[in-house]
């Protein structure tokens, strides 16, 4: 099984990009499903037919397609506690729609497509599993709901030290259905035991790819440099990026003169920002992609005879790691003699510089916090070493 995750800021082209890659493994003679799980579906618009929350070919009997409803999986994993915790809080005085939305536990949802993903990845019913993911910011959160496992234990799983004496009672008067604290918990484990594998999955970098997509823009670039920090904070592996709506040469009216100049230079940023990566160029077209037929056009154009689901880069680029009491980012460099290395951070984002190299990483925020304290050459990184500020005292 081959899965190939598509993320980037909202509006890019991901979902264009996700279809046609799902139709060009369907051609290559995989057995293929791309699933939707951006809150904002655009999936059935894009290949031209409806979908819902089940698998439904499209485009040939390799392809299938689906528009995940977390609404249908909250319900199926999470219904019946979700109605006896509510009527508990009505029960003491909280209003029904108030009830409703605080009998879902904060990021379940995300949690339940995580889990939706992972029967499909363990189905032999598919080759290669596409995932359309929402819009950047959202996709971190669903990837990193595996962490959140530790939260909940520390803070919902412990019920019986406060939520549940005043639930528990409550919902037994009220429904006359036993509940414990050992049914919830045992219902929440249940769910954390499956994204627990999902994300060995994940993490699995013959098993899954993610590609991040972006327009040669400003606001683009930021958002996916902030992508992917946080997919190689959580041990994803991106094996390229593809830059989408480039104007072609053959545009050579001067209205676009200005706008062809800074497309180039942003696309001379995102070759430096993200080397070794493939940049993948896909040129803006004349109409709307839309449609089988010109996905599967799209398909043979970006990647030709190369298959889609295939891995594109084995290279990691960026990682973190610990030493000693030390937290590390190492960054994959090429070609840079040794040197002396210039560190400026601000905020959130730090600037390297190394000969001919600058590169500028927006940090997770549990580095932002901390001061750079070293860096050094090692192994084909630029590997750099933060600590905690000095604190002066007043």
């Amino acid at each position: 099984m081959r899965a190939i995750l598509y993320t980037g800021k909202g509006g890019v082209g991901k979902t264009t990009l996700a279809a046609a890659t799902a139709l060009g493994a369907a051609g290559a003679g995989q057995r293929t499903l791309v699933i939707s799980t951006d809150i904002a579906h655009s999936l059935a618009d894009a290949l031209g037919q409806p979908l819902d929350n089940e698998p439904r070919q499209v485009g040939g009997e390799r392809l299938l397609a689906c528009e995940l409803d977390t609404g249908e999986e909250l319900e199926r994993y999470w219904g019946a506690i979700k109605r006896r915790i509510a009527a508990a809080l009505q029960e003491r005085g909280v209003q029904a729609p108030v009830a409703g939305e605080l009998a879902v536990l904060p990021g379940l949802d995300e949690i339940l497509a995580l889990v939706r993903i992972k029967r499909y990845l363990e189905s032999d019913e598919y080759d290669v599993l596409v995932i359309d993911s929402a819009p950047t910011g959202a996709a971190m959160r669903l990837l990193g709901a595996p962490d959140l496992q530790r939260w909940y234990t520390q803070n919902l799983l412990g019920l019986g030290k406060g939520l549940s004496r005043m639930l528990l009672p409550a919902l037994r008067n009220v429904v006359n259905l036993p509940i414990t604290e050992a049914a919830i918990q045992s219902q929440l484990q249940a769910l954390f035991d499956q994204v627990g594998a999902l994300r060995a999955l994940l993490t699995d970098a013959e098993v899954t790819s993610v590609r991040l997509v972006l327009n040669p823009d400003h606001m683009s670039l930021q958002e996916t440099q902030r992508a992917h920090t946080y997919m190689s904070l959580f041990g994803l592996s991106v094996d390229a990026v593809l830059v989408n709506r480039v104007l072609p040469a053959a545009v050579t009216d001067p209205y676009f003169g200005q706008w062809k100049a800074d497309q180039s230079r942003y696309l001379g940023l995102i070759r430096q920002t993200f080397e070794p990566l493939p940049v993948i160029e896909v040129p803006l077209r004349r109409q709307e992609v839309v449609g089988v037929p010109a996905l599967r056009e799209l398909a043979a154009e970006l990647f030709g005879e190369t298959n889609p689901a295939s891995r594109l880069s084995d290279v990691q680029t960026l990682r973190f790691f610990v030493e000693g009491e030390r937290q590390l980012l190492a960054l994959r460099v090429s070609g840079v003699p040794a040197g002396e290395v210039g560190l400026e951070k601000q905020g959130s984002l730090l600037r390297v510089r190394l000969g001919q190299l600058r590169r500028s990483i927006v940090l997770p925020d549990y580095l932002a916090g901390l001061q750079p304290a070293w860096a050094r050459l090692a192994d084909g990184e630029l590997q750099v070493a933060f600590e905690e500020p000095e604190r002066t005292n007043r």
